[in-house]
C-alpha cells in the first residue's frame, strides 16, 4: 500500500493563474493535500495558452507548463463573478484548509478574495496570496511581468559582467520562487493552525522572494554605504562558462589541489607558467591566461573534463541542457523523472520533486485536469448538488 502523503486530509482551493499560485499548489499536492483547481468556465488559466506544447499542438489541454504544473490536482470550472458562482465557491470554501490565489489585491477585493470576506465563515481557513509586490505599500496593485521582478528585486543588477547590461535568468523563475516561498509558508501556516484552530494570510511577495537572496549586496551597502557591481570582465576565466569541444564548462579554482593539479588536468603545457601559479598571477595575466584555457578546453569534452576534475578533487561543472539533464545518470540514479500520461497530451516524463524525505513516497496520483473534468465529482458527488442542477449551472456559464 502506498504510504499516505505528509497533507493528506488538507484540502486546497487554487485559485491561481499561470504560475505562481498553480506552483505553490502544485507542491501541496505533490506533498499529498487534495487541489481543487478552479478555472473559468470555457476560457480556464491562461496558461493553457501558453506554449511550447506538445506535438506543436496549440490545444488548451496541450501546454507543456500548464501540464507540468498542475499534476496532481482535479479540475472544475466556476464563475466566481457572479452570485450564483460566489455561493458556489462558499460552500467549496466550507470543506476547504487552503485557499491560493495570486490576484492583484484591489483586484481582489472586487472579486471577493479578501481575506477578510473569505474566512467570514471558515476563521480555520489559511489564505494564500502571491503578487508581485505584496498586500501593502504603494506598489501593492503594480502588475509586474517575470523582467519586472528580477530588475526590481536587485538581482539582475548582480547578474552578467560589469560591461554589459544586467542580465537576467529565463524561463519565469521570480514566479517558481515565489511559488516555493507560498508553498512552504504554507505548510508552517497550517502548522501554527494545528496549536491554535485558526488560519492566517500568507502574503507573498515575489520581489521580496529575489531580494532575499541578496545575502551580499544589501549588506555590502548597509555597512559600507557601497554598492556591489556585477563581475569584473577582466579576469581569470574561472567561475564562468567557458567553451569546450561540445558545450560549455566551467573550470574552478576551489578545488583543494594546487595550480599544478589545474593545468596537469587540462593538459596544455603552457599553463604551467609560474605567472599562473598564484591568485593574484592569474588575474594580473588573466586575458592571456584566458586565451589558454580556450585553447586547452577545446580539447576535452563536457563530461569526460568533468568526471576527470572530480577524480582529482577539483570543483569542475558543466552547462547542461535539456536533453543531458534528461539522460544525466545522477537523475536517473535517483528516480528524479515521473511517467505522466494525460489523456490528451499523451504519455511523457516530468520533472519530480528535489526534496525526499525517507518517511514518504513522491508519486503522480493523477495528471493536469482537463478544463472541468471534475465538476460532477466536486459540485454534485461531494457537495450534494444534483445533475440538473449542474445542468442549469452549465447553462448558465456559472460552471
Amino acid at each position: 500500500m502506498t504510504p499516505l502523503g505528509l497533507l493528506d486530509g488538507i484540502r486546497v482551493l487554487d485559485l491561481g493563474t499561470e504560475v505562481s499560485g498553480p506552483f505553490c499548489a502544485k507542491l501541496l499536492a505533490d506533498y499529498g493535500a487534495d487541489v481543487i483547481k478552479v478555472e473559468l468556465p470555457g476560457v480556464g488559466d491562461p496558461a493553457r495558452r501558453m506554449g511550447p506544447f506538445a506535438d506543436d499542438d496549440p490545444h488548451p489541454e496541450k501546454s507543456i507548463p500548464f501540464l507540468y504544473i498542475n499534476t496532481n490536482k482535479r479540475g472544475v470550472t466556476l464563475d466566481t463573478r457572479n452570485p450564483t458562482g460566489r455561493g458556489l465557491l462558499e460552500a467549496l470554501l466550507q470543506t476547504a484548509d487552503v485557499l491560493v490565489e495570486n490576484v492583484p489585491p484591489a483586484h481582489a477585493e472586487d472579486l471577493g478574495l479578501d481575506y477578510a470576506g473569505l474566512t467570514r465563515n471558515n476563521p480555520g481557513l489559511v489564505v494564500t496570496s502571491i503578487t508581485a509586490f505584496g498586500q501593502s505599500g504603494p506598489y501593492r496593485d503594480y502588475s509586474a511581468t517575470d523582467l519586472v521582478n528580477c530588475a526590481f528585486s536587485g538581482l539582475m543588477y548582480h547578474t552578467g559582467d560589469s560591461d554589459r547590461e544586467p542580465l537576467r535568468n529565463s524561463l519565469n523563475q521570480s514566479l517558481y520562487v515565489a511559488g516555493i516561498n507560498a508553498a512552504v509558508a504554507t505548510s508552517a501556516a497550517l502548522l501554527h493552525r494545528m496549536a491554535t484552530g485558526r488560519g492566517q494570510h500568507v502574503d507573498v511577495s515575489a520581489v521580496e522572494c529575489l531580494a532575499a537572496h541578496l545575502v551580499q549586496p544589501v549588506p555590502y551597502y548597509t555597512y559600507m554605504g557601497a554598492i556591489k557591481g556585477r563581475r569584473p570582465v577582466r579576469g581569470s576565466g574561472f567561475e564562468e562558462l567557458m567553451p569546450a569541444r561540445d558545450g560549455y564548462v566551467i573550470p574552478s579554482v576551489q578545488g583543494s589541489q594546487p595550480w599544478s593539479a589545474i593545468a596537469g588536468l587540462i593538459g596544455l603545457e603552457e599553463l604551467h607558467d609560474q605567472r599562473f601559479a598564484t591568485g593574484s598571477g592569474r588575474i594580473e595575466h588573466g586575458e592571456e591566461l584566458k586565451q589558454l584555457l580556450i585553447q586547452g578546453l577545446a580539447e576535452w569534452d563536457r563530461k569526460p573534463l568533468f568526471e576527470a576534475s572530480g577524480e582529482s578533487r577539483l570543483v569542475f561543472g558543466m552547462a547542461q541542457d535539456a536533453g543531458d539533464l534528461f539522460n544525466c545518470p545522477q537523475l536517473r540514479e535517483r528516480d528524479f523523472f515521473v511517467e505522466v500520461d494525460h489523456p490528451v497530451a499523451g504519455r511523457a516524463e516530468y520533472p519530480g520533486m528535489g526534496p525526499r524525505l525517507s518517511g514518504g513516497v513522491y508519486e503522480i496520483r493523477r495528471p493536469a485536469p482537463l478544463l472541468g473534468q471534475h465538476n460532477t465529482e466536486v459540485y454534485r458527488d461531494e457537495l450534494g448538488y444534483s445533475s440538473q442542477d449542474l445542468v442549469v449551472l452549465t447553462a448558465s456559464g456559472v460552471i
